[in-house]
């Protein structure tokens, strides 16, 4: 494969690879096609996340999920040296939000770190606005995971076959387009850069390489990814009830992301030609 052109469709296969493992493991750790799945993707999401934070790689803290799928307080835990440093209750509830308010009102969750989605923050603190002008108080504040239920969704969409929104599926290739666009026109500007600075080509060519392997990283990386999510999603769909392994849409959509970002990157180098 060759890395300045099939960035944005290996872009787009990593990421397919990555929320098909993330699918499998969340299927697993509730016993079964969970209806509320996105809930337990929200978990395993921001325990990777977690684990990944450069100041957790550099001490050795990793994050752990709860040995209970329903664990009342603690869903993630961040532990250090086997002792538990930190610990976070979970909650990608937009539409339940209020009452994750009111038993927040009660301790509930009292001793933990009370974390959310984007939009499960921006529900709970307009339900604790509301609660508060009611006379009663919440004091429990709750913070973002950084993860979309958006994301949360599709992911769960499409390891169980249903469901799968549009608005899902166009945001999820806007950033990964976006991505692919980025490291794409960065490896150009490198490679570019070594001729320019040889003399090879003039400055016009710089940028007008640098141009052409952003977009069209871009547009690949875009593309890979609205083709693996939605064949994910039609793969599970037909699966579902046989004995096929659980990992068996994402290996599918794997291949849809990197035939799709790749045949997308060659269209678009043609037009250059």
């Amino acid at each position: 494969m060759n890395l300045k052109n099939e960035t944005g469709a290996a872009m787009a296969a990593s990421r397919s690879a990555y929320e098909a493992k993330v699918g499998v493991e969340a299927v697993l750790r509730s016993g079964g096609k969970n209806p509320q799945l996105k809930g337990v993707v929200h978990e395993i999401l921001y325990r990777d996340a977690l684990t990944m934070k450069p100041g957790n790689l550099a001490n050795g803290a990793r994050g752990t999920l709860s040995k209970s799928v329903t664990a009342v307080r603690d869903d993630v835990l961040l532990k250090q040296g086997g002792a538990v440093v930190g610990r976070a209750q979970l909650k990608d509830a937009v539409h339940t939000a209020d009452r994750v308010a009111r038993q927040a009102a009660h301790g509930k969750y009292a001793g933990t770190k009370l974390m959310g989605t984007k939009e499960t923050v921006m529900a709970y603190e307009k339900a604790v606005h509301s609660m508060a002008k009611r006379g009663t108080a919440v004091t429990q504040k709750m913070t973002s995971t950084g993860i979309s239920s958006t994301d949360t969704g599709r992911i769960a969409a499409q390891t169980l076959g249903d469901g799968l929104k549009m608005a899902s599926l166009g945001k999820a290739a806007l950033t990964s387009g976006g991505a692919g666009a980025v490291i794409s026109g960065g490896i150009e500007a490198v490679s570019s850069g070594v001729k320019l600075a040889k003399g090879e080509i003039d400055g016009g060519e710089f940028a007008a390489n640098v141009a052409k392997e952003t977009a069209g990283g871009g547009l690949a990386a875009a593309g890979g990814t609205a083709a693996a999510s939605a064949t994910a999603t039609a793969a599970a769909a037909v699966l579902a009830g046989t004995a096929a392994p659980l990992w068996v849409p994402g290996a599918i959509a794997v291949g849809a992301a990197v035939a799709v970002g790749s045949g997308i990157k060659s269209l678009w180098d043609l037009l250059w030609d």
